[in-house]
């Protein structure tokens, strides 16, 4: 830490809040969100990890468009370089992707997903 010209975050249990960094790197939100969401049928096993469960498709669309219009885009026009969700894909116990474990059902529609992600 407080090396190179990035300073690397990770926020799952707060709000995020957006504060330059003190020796004026370029701030990047490198790990957020990892909200799960778990397809029956489609888990590697019955073990559920994730930051933030939610039981639907619409429930999951929800949380991401209010964390994006809450969190993420005030960030953004604040200074906040880069943003990464967790996650793509489940990965094992972790249920917080967009696509399931086994690659058989994608949670959210693409378009819908990249309307929500859009910091224009």
């Amino acid at each position: 830490q407080k090396v190179g010209d990035t300073q690397s975050l990770h926020v799952y249990f707060k709000k995020y809040a957006f504060k330059p960094d003190k020796l004026g790197r370029a701030v990047l939100l490198s790990e957020f969100g990892g909200y799960n969401y778990a397809v029956k049928g489609h888990c590697f096993n019955t073990k559920d990890f994730g930051y933030k469960r939610l039981k639907t498709e619409k429930a999951l669309e929800s949380a991401l468009c209010s964390l994006y219009d809450e969190e993420i885009r005030p960030a953004y026009r604040q200074g906040l370089a880069a943003a990464v969700y967790t996650q793509l894909t489940d990965v094992e116990d972790e249920v917080n992707g967009f696509i399931t474990f086994d690659r058989k059902v994608v949670k959210l529609d693409p378009k819908t997903v990249k309307k929500i992600i859009s910091v224009e």
